[in-house]
């Protein structure tokens, strides 16, 4: 069965090059690519709401890129689509809710920690995450610790966040996060970069 295989971005280096958590969730596309023929990939991202240069290459066509140049081979007969408006991953999950007709057909990859951030949001976006996979990339051990650290109290305040919205609004979900975006790039919220 052919799925849409969704490889949430993230941001890159300075210079423009694939950082290792962003590399990590592209080989575990491959691997799901393998396993599952036929299918999509979707690449997501522009830049991080934080960025304030709106022409620099998006992360979609950067890991876009890295892929063509590591995994050739792999990718012969993939159907490839480039996401590249979205800043957040709350913008990249909204807006697979509107290309998705059936949440069954969808993998989506973040990264270890995290996702358990991004599972709590696509089921207060989609409503259900009955269907969905899952698949959580490792983070390098480095930046094991203190990403994870990160990681949990974001998740914290997701939680306290949604709990009391309705699972499916995703339209006010979606104008919350901006809002709270205006005021991380304003300097009002301490919002750490995981």
């Amino acid at each position: 069965m052919s799925k849409i295989i969704a490889c949430l971005g993230y941001h890159l280096n300075l210079d423009g090059s694939i950082n290792p958590i962003l590399q990590n969730r592209l080989n575990d596309s491959i691997n799901e690519i393998t396993k599952n023929p036929n299918s999509i990939l979707m690449l997501m991202g522009s830049s991080t709401y934080r960025e304030k240069d709106s022409t620099k290459t998006s992360e979609a066509e950067v890991m876009k890129k890295y892929l063509k140049n590591n995994f050739s081979k792999n990718l012969n007969k993939v159907k490839i689509l480039k996401e590249e408006n979205s800043t957040s991953a709350v913008e990249q999950l909204f807006f697979l809710k509107q290309k998705v007709s059936n949440i069954s057909d969808l993998i989506i990859i973040s990264s270890e920690f995290f996702g358990n951030r991004i599972k709590l949001y696509a089921e207060y976006i989609f409503g259900t995450i009955n269907g969905i996979i899952f698949i959580e990339s490792k983070v390098p051990e480095n930046i094991r610790q203190k990403f994870q650290e990160i990681e949990s109290e974001k998740f914290s305040k997701a939680i306290e966040w949604l709990k009391n919205h309705k699972k499916g609004d995703s339209e006010t979900i979606l104008k919350e996060q901006k809002a709270f975006q205006d005021k991380v790039k304003e300097g009002k919220v301490i919002h750490p970069i995981s």
